[in-house]
C-alpha cells in the first residue's frame, strides 16, 4: 500500500477504536436519566455521525485519487 493509504487506514482504525471504546464506556456506566441523559446521548450521536460523514467523504476522496492513479498506471503499460 502507499504511504497515504497507510495513513488513511490507521486513521479509519484509530476511528473504531474511539467508537468501540465509546460503545464500551457507555455499556459500562450508568447514564443520567431523563432529559439530561437523553442530551448527552444525543449529543454522542451526533458526533459519531459527523465523524461518520468525515470519513465516508475521506473514502471517496481516496477512492477517486486510487482510480486516478490506477488509470494512469493503465496507460503508462499500455503505452
Amino acid at each position: 500500500m502507499t504511504p497515504k493509504l497507510d495513513a488513511a487506514a490507521k486513521r479509519l482504525q484509530a476511528a473504531l477504536t474511539r467508537i468501540e471504546g465509546a460503545i464500551a464506556a457507555c455499556l459500562s456506566t450508568d447514564l443520567p436519566e431523563g432529559e439530561e441523559g437523553a442530551r448527552q446521548l444525543a449529543a454522542q450521536l451526533a458526533s459519531a455521525r459527523a465523524e461518520n460523514q468525515e470519513l465516508a467523504a475521506a473514502n471517496v476522496s481516496v477512492a477517486a485519487r486510487l482510480d486516478n492513479a490506477i488509470d494512469r498506471l493503465r496507460a503508462v503499460l499500455r503505452n
